[in-house]
């Protein structure tokens, strides 16, 4: 049930991962032409800085390639980077004014770190973990912010991205929501 959910999970973020190991296929776009909006909107139009959480790796690739084409300057936080380097990425963005998004796997950068040189904080995906979620929604909101934070949850209607949301917010972790109950899903 968990892989399942997974896989539409990944559908909606745009791609399609099969179990066999290929590469990442594009299926679908509609997440990242809304965030196409709003780094026009925010980053570019009114020059605001933005961070972007997603949970899947493939995701962050297209992501970047987004903000390389539309040349917007950004720093990323993922699996693959060291632990060593990734306070050096953070102060990047807080202090580069040039860099204007913070683009991160949830899991990986949404404990622990000071991202407060933004105020908006977009969720193209989410984990079904209310924990890891819950510390990332602090990463913007938290002491030296002066201003209102504004969070943005890109969500696929009648998906399992509203699921997951609504689990989240009844602070439950879907995980173990599917393994107790998972007749309630399918």
């Amino acid at each position: 049930m968990l892989t399942k959910l997974l896989r539409l999970q990944q559908f909606t973020g745009g791609f399609i991962q099969t179990d066999d190991g290929n590469k990442p296929e594009l299926v679908f776009r509609g997440k990242l032409n809304a965030l196409e909006d709003i780094l026009d909107d925010y980053v570019i139009d009114a020059g605001k800085k933005l961070v972007v959480f997603c949970r899947f790796r493939p995701e962050i690739d297209l992501i970047q390639k987004l903000l390389e084409k539309k040349k917007i300057k950004y720093c990323s936080i993922y699996g693959d980077i060291k632990i060593d380097d990734r306070g050096a990425i953070v102060k990047e963005f807080q202090n580069n004014p040039d860099v204007k998004v913070f683009l991160a796997q949830i899991d990986t950068a949404g404990l622990g770190i000071t991202l407060t040189a933004a105020d908006t904080c977009v969720y193209y995906s989410v984990n079904f973990n209310y924990a890891a979620y819950s510390q990332s929604l602090a990463r913007i909101h938290r002491i030296g912010q002066r201003n209102r934070c504004t969070y943005i949850h890109l969500v696929v209607e009648k998906t399992i991205d509203e699921t997951v949301l609504k689990a989240l917010a009844k602070k439950e972790d879907l995980a173990k929501t599917v393994v107790d109950d998972w007749k309630q899903f399918f």
